[in-house]
């Protein structure tokens, strides 16, 4: 049977090879809080009594909810195990019914556009200064923060009142920023901005496993609204490890110290200074970028010949998601260090590239989306430049995986043999 198990044998060489992660999720490679104490096989169970029902909690999952409600005070709060992405979609979903355009703000995932198209809704994306030019009259504005690479859209709180005064709603994809406000030494949560949805992936940064999510909801008709598509959108046989992963993460941002944490982040900072990794600290504590002399994907390079797995790497930087160190931790620290102090650059080692020229100022018809993050290069329905080919080549080069190109090359290389 072993022959024919390759995903369990690759992942299987992962964990014997020792990697050390510095990308998501946020147990770390369990080595951050205890879950696989409290997460257990046996626990894998379905819908049977005293277990209650995901799509309508009146026992023990109610009970999480309102454990969960308990983070910010005046919202009410859904796990879910289909990810923020779930949470986005039926978010969009409910809010057609009520307004006549979208208003997407800056960089936003894939899955904001998927949900607005999935509608057929119409939308618009501005900057952060063009919402107070625009009429926001009957439409929801969606918004990211903080952004996958740790920057926070500043007085938040502001914009959202903004919003609420012209009588739009507000969603908020915080996706990266569960584990805000864990302490008054990190950043405030989103919920403190009073949107009306905001959506969290607890997974992201606290301990807690894959599609570990919750959604935020300021009114308790607008909750309900989303919850029918959620009924509809999420899967009807929920994991219960996912749930109590959930539970297990809450519990740890609830009692969560940041003394190590700040302590360990502070020695890791020098010592990539002191090996020739420049590091830009963003607004969330929690996420580091780096680059060094020969560049960002040199580096990463570098870091993955040593066993340090990064979260991705764009012209930015190479991105870290630290690990929430705490005491009694057995976060792999200490061969981190080593592993940083034995750096080499790497090797050129340029990937190939797709002949993509067909593909100059020719509609997109799938979002060209570079992934990880998942923010659209080129949207569908727009022009391809020839900027935006540039930027593609140089993805490519760098080893990027680019979702959509190949659907559009396929498509205007048949058209033009015909």
């Amino acid at each position: 049977m072993e022959v024919y198990m390759s995903l369990i044998k690759q992942l299987k060489g992962l964990h014997n090879e020792g990697i050390i992660s510095m990308h998501v999720p946020g147990h770390k490679n369990n080595t951050i809080g205890k879950l696989s104490d409290i997460i257990r096989l046996e626990y894998d169970l379905t819908e049977i009594p005293g277990l209650d029902d995901l799509h309508d909690p009146s026992e023990i999952l109610k009970e999480l909810n309102d454990k969960l409600s308990l983070k910010q005070e005046g919202y009410y709060a859904q796990a879910m195990v289909n990810g923020t992405t779930n949470g986005i979609i039926c978010s969009i979903y409910a809010l057609s019914e009520t307004v006549n355009h979208f208003y997407i703000v800056g960089e936003a995932h894939k899955s904001v556009y998927h949900g607005v198209s999935l509608v057929n809704g119409s939308y618009s994306v501005i900057s952060i200064e063009e919402l107070y030019e625009v009429n926001l009259q009957n439409t929801c504005v969606v918004l990211t923060s903080p952004s996958y690479t740790g920057t926070l859209i500043k007085n938040i709180g502001e914009h959202i009142n903004f919003i609420r005064n012209n009588k739009a709603f507000s969603v908020i994809d915080a996706a990266h920023g569960a584990h805000l406000s864990i302490t008054e030494n990190f950043k405030e949560s989103l919920l403190l901005s009073g949107a009306d949805a905001v959506i969290e992936s607890y997974h992201k940064m606290l301990p807690s496993l894959t599609m570990a999510s919750v959604l935020f909801t300021k009114d308790l008709e607008l909750r309900q609204r989303i919850m029918r598509y959620i009924n509809q959108f999420e899967t009807s046989s929920p994991s219960y490890l996912v749930l109590a992963s959930i539970e297990y993460a809450q519990e740890f941002y609830n009692d969560y110290d940041d003394t190590v944490f700040f302590k360990k982040r502070t020695i890791l900072i020098n010592h990539l200074k002191e090996h020739g990794v420049m590091v830009t600290e963003p607004d969330d504590p929690g996420k580091l970028l780096l680059t060094s002399a020969k560049g960002p994907y040199n580096l990463e390079q570098s870091l993955r010949t040593e066993g340090i797995y990064s979260e991705m790497v764009t012209e930015e930087g190479v991105l870290w998601c630290l690990p929430l160190w705490h005491e009694a931790d057995s976060y792999p620290f200490k061969e981190l260090l080593d592993k940083i102090t034995k750096l080499t650059p790497a090797a050129d080692n340029a990937a190939p590239v797709k002949d993509i020229a067909v593909l100059e100022d020719k509609i997109c018809l799938e979002n060209i989306v570079p992934y990880p993050p998942g923010v659209p290069l080129v949207l569908k329905g727009n022009v391809i430049t020839n900027e935006d080919i540039k930027r593609i080549k140089h993805y490519q080069v760098n080893h990027v995986k680019i979702e959509g190109i190949d659907y559009n090359i396929n498509y205007y290389m048949n058209e033009a043999e015909l």
